[in-house]
């Protein structure tokens, strides 16, 4: 089990580095965060595209993958989407955040 505050200390120090990370990358981050707690921070976890955009305030498609895919390729996450109509994607909290993605 991860500490969540920890977790977003060291998100927060390392993407604010990143002059290509907007606020919305943060909301992601910041909803994920709440949804692994909500999931009894068990690594990984379920959940679905609905609920992040909705935590996270951000109503356009297009900006939350771009934010998604942000996140992946700097190596916050690991993100496994599911394609299933009932079954939520699978979201994996990297551990190690002591790097400049």
């Amino acid at each position: 089990m991860m500490d969540t505050g920890k977790q977003l200390t060291s998100f927060l120090k390392l993407a604010s580095k990143n002059n290509r990370f907007h606020q919305s990358h943060f909301s992601l981050y910041s909803a994920i965060l709440m949804c692994y707690t909500k999931g009894l921070c068990q690594n990984p976890f379920r959940v679905s595209r609905k609920e992040l955009m909705k935590h996270s305030a951000i109503h356009s498609f297009a900006t939350y993958h771009r934010c998604l895919k942000d996140l992946v390729s700097n190596g916050y996450i690991d993100y496994r989407p599911s394609y299933h109509p009932t079954l939520a994607s699978q979201i994996t909290l990297l551990n190690d955040l002591d790097h400049e993605g």
